[in-house]
């Protein structure tokens, strides 16, 4: 089952090993991401952020949906990150697993402005989170899960 997905392009890091784990009481994090799967200095290197006892899967969004799909999966509480919210959109199309989608880090790029924390989106971001909403039941906006959690319509009257 999944307890929480969350769209950061860093994927795995600090921040996320140390302060969402503990909160998601989750014991395996799923990755899922067609670049990195590519990418074998990548992979090693998200190997070696992630916490001790905790299962680590890095997959294509295609790989970590049948993942997420599989009748095994359903009694493990599994933390996914995605790398863009485009990720999550394709995700959440192929798997029912993903209730609640946390945005955390979204790089800034061109065309695109600040709409939370450390969240930057263009207007392909802003369809893609529109059509996320679509898909699950809660997206949610906060770095740390000490932060307060805005909505994504309380996102968006800032837009």
């Amino acid at each position: 089952m999944v307890n929480l997905m969350r769209v950061d392009e860093r994927l795995l890091h600090g921040q996320v090993a140390v302060t969402w784990i503990s909160n998601v009481n989750a014991t395996s994090i799923l990755i899922a991401n067609d670049e990195v799967m590519e990418n074998e200095m990548a992979k090693m290197a998200l190997k070696m952020a992630k916490p001790s006892g905790m299962k680590l899967a890095i997959r294509s969004i295609e790989e970590g949906a049948a993942l997420l799909n599989d009748p095994r999966s359903q009694n493990i509480p599994i933390f996914v990150i995605v790398k863009t919210i485009q990720d999550a959109v394709r995700l959440c199309q192929k798997t029912d697993a993903v209730k609640k989608v946390n945005i955390g880090g979204v790089k800034k790029k061109e065309g695109s402005k600040l709409i939370a924390a450390a969240v930057h989106v263009n207007e392909e971001d802003l369809q893609s989170l529109k059509e996320l909403a679509e898909l699950v039941e809660e997206v949610e906006f906060r770095m740390v899960p000490s932060d307060s959690a805005r909505t994504l319509d309380e996102v968006l009257k800032s837009y």
